[in-house]
């Protein structure tokens, strides 16, 4: 990580950096697209356990919690304009 990452991660208390939705979320600035990002946590960077073993046991847990969170915000957004977003 760079310095500035390091900052900015520790200055806002996050536990984690999402690499792959921050460079789609700058595509979508560019274009001027809106983009809503629902994710799971799978694995913990600097966690104890071997990256794959933890990964395996987080698999389940995050897919079901993924599933409930993207229905989640399916009903939210469903036919709001986005301006009311």
């Amino acid at each position: 990580m760079s310095p500035h990452d390091v900052l900015e991660i520790l200055s806002n208390g996050a536990t984690l950096k999402d690499m792959e939705g921050a460079a789609v979320a700058h595509v979508a600035d560019m274009f001027s697209t809106p983009a809503i990002f629902v994710k799971a946590v799978t694995e913990i960077v600097d966690g104890e356990k071997p990256r794959a073993e933890e990964f395996l046991q987080n698999l389940t847990a995050a897919t079901k919690a993924l599933d409930q969170a993207v229905a989640e915000v399916v009903n939210f957004v469903c036919g709001k304009c986005l301006s009311d977003l």
